[in-house]
């Protein structure tokens, strides 16, 4: 099996930047996606040339921080600030709001490339790369940049946890239509490092040939918190050797 870990909300701040490269010298997360509206774009894009055998992707974002594009468009969706937020998740998409969505997110990608990121994938802060009125705006920015690999929908759950049928089945949905509509390659698996580390400890892998595991380094958030605590733990020395920790390089 393939695992790659992959810190999400590069660039929020310099704090959660500093958490995440340091997490990557370590070697315990080899992936990260970065949010090119966030106050720390700079110090982070700064910092990627230092750990080339890492992937970077962009965190696309509609529901936090000022956007980027000013051609209008993005009122339904930004707050009494100017910020995007999540009243996105609201609102009915219509075609001019899913037009100015697709512009922002364009001046993301772009911005993340002029920086001269090595762009390898797309995910999404909030997962709204996965919200069905949206799935033509990754399909274009998909095709624009030439970027061929996606993070697909939560699949790992909690351990306990079962899917519903329905939720099964919108996601397998998902997963199938992301492949093949621009063909496209995905992790497997997906879920949190915190719902793997149980089953790392038991001895109960989940069977994926490629899971991603998502963390948030340097966040106010409590579960997030003890979720990179387990991370900085030697959970490296646990893996068996049928697994192998790499990047969206390896996909």
């Amino acid at each position: 099996m393939l695992l790659i870990v992959n810190a999400d909300d590069l660039g929020a701040n310099e704090r959660i930047n500093e958490e995440i490269f340091a997490l990557m010298k370590s070697g315990r997360v080899t992936s990260a996606t970065i949010i090119a509206n966030a106050p720390g774009f700079e110090h982070a894009a700064e910092r990627i040339r230092d750990f080339p055998g890492c992937s970077f992707g962009v965190h696309l974002n509609l529901t936090v921080f000022a956007p980027l594009s000013h051609s209008g468009g993005l009122d339904a969706i930004v707050d009494e600030r100017g910020h995007l937020s999540k009243k996105l998740f609201n609102i009915p998409i219509t075609a001019s709001l899913q037009d100015a969505c697709r512009r922002e997110l364009t001046a993301q990608v772009q911005r993340a490339f002029d920086a001269g990121i090595p762009v390898s994938h797309f995910d999404s802060h909030n997962h709204i790369h996965t919200i069905p009125r949206l799935f033509p705006v990754l399909k274009s920015l998909q095709r624009k940049f030439r970027i061929p690999k996606v993070r697909s929908t939560i699949n790992l759950l909690p351990p306990g946890q079962q899917m519903s049928g329905v939720r099964s089945l919108k996601k397998r949905l998902f997963r199938f239509v992301l492949r093949h509509v621009y063909s496209t390659k995905s992790p497997e698996g997906l879920g949190d490092f915190c719902d793997f580390y149980p089953a790392l400890t038991s001895g109960n892998l989940p069977q994926f040939r490629c899971l991603e595991l998502m963390v948030h380094p340097g966040t106010s958030n409590p579960r997030y918190n003890e979720e990179v605590e387990l991370l900085r733990s030697d959970w490296l020395q646990s893996l068996p050797p049928s697994v192998q920790l790499g990047s969206y390089h390896s996909i």
